[in-house]
């Protein structure tokens, strides 16, 4: 019997809570997409996208985008949100059920994205998979925006508590969690739990979930960035375009074909 891997426990974090994953969602970003959308145009790829909350805010503007994404439960709200949009967004959007470390698409993109999610490839060997499928869909004029979060700034242990959001059906939704970097193989291991209330306030569910994320050094995002056979042409420190330093919270590259 082969050995389990390690870090399998770490791959599948969000199963069963594709349902709340918006509710607590940061969306500081998605003007950032925008913005290179619209220098870009279509088609778009959206890698690890979840339930689609950069994939239907870009539709809505108008462009073509296809999102890939590995988790079932994310999947399903996708889907869902796909069958309720208008017939000019729905036809705009393509959702296929894969993985951001080895897929094989029939088309090019303008622009590739995988907005707060590259860090969920835990391995070099993964993340530089992913980096040669992103190289063979991008077009000779694409741009591939790689955001990160710099492994320096992570918290070595760290507990929160998120302030309760309400789903449209009046259940209430709490999250907590907490957070323990392993330094040594460059972890971060995240536990979330979410309890479920009724509209009167009583449980009527829990949930907990496990998910990992790699530390990844500047020295090492570096090298991932020559590795990939791409070009450095911009880099910020977060969305509003400030430039990278040493203290800034986010590594933001945006990466064109040599």
């Amino acid at each position: 019997m082969s050995a389990k891997n390690p870090l399998e426990d770490l791959e599948s974090g969000y199963e069963g809570v594709g349902e709340f994953y918006d509710l607590f969602a940061d969306n500081s970003d998605i003007p950032f997409f925008l913005e290179y959308a619209k220098k870009t145009g279509s088609p778009i790829l959206d890698l690890a996208a979840g339930t689609g909350r950069v994939t239907f805010a870009l539709a809505e503007e108008g462009f073509e985008v296809v999102a890939l994404e590995r988790s079932k439960s994310m999947l399903s709200v996708a889907r869902r949100r796909l069958e309720h949009s208008s017939p000019d967004i729905s036809s705009r959007v393509q959702i296929i059920e894969g993985s951001m470390k080895d897929f094989s698409l029939d088309q090019k993109f303008s622009l590739i994205i995988i907005p707060n999610s590259f860090g969920h490839l835990l391995t070099s060997e993964d993340q530089l998979s992913a980096l040669q499928c992103i190289k063979n869909h991008l077009l000779d004029d694409g741009i591939f925006i790689l955001d990160l979060y710099p492994g320096a700034h992570q918290y070595e242990q760290a507990t929160f508590e998120d302030p309760p959001a309400r789903l449209s059906d009046g259940r209430i939704v709490k999250r907590s969690g907490e957070i323990k970097s392993d330094f040594t193989r460059q972890i971060m291991r995240v536990e979330l739990h979410y309890t479920i209330q009724d509209v009167n306030g009583n449980v009527i569910n829990t949930i907990n979930v496990v998910s990992g994320a790699a530390l990844i050094f500047n020295r090492e995002a570096d090298l991932l960035v020559r590795m990939s056979g791409l070009n450095n042409e911009n880099e910020f420190g977060d969305f509003q375009k400030n430039p990278f330093t040493l203290d800034s919270g986010r590594r933001i590259f945006i990466l064109r074909k040599r």
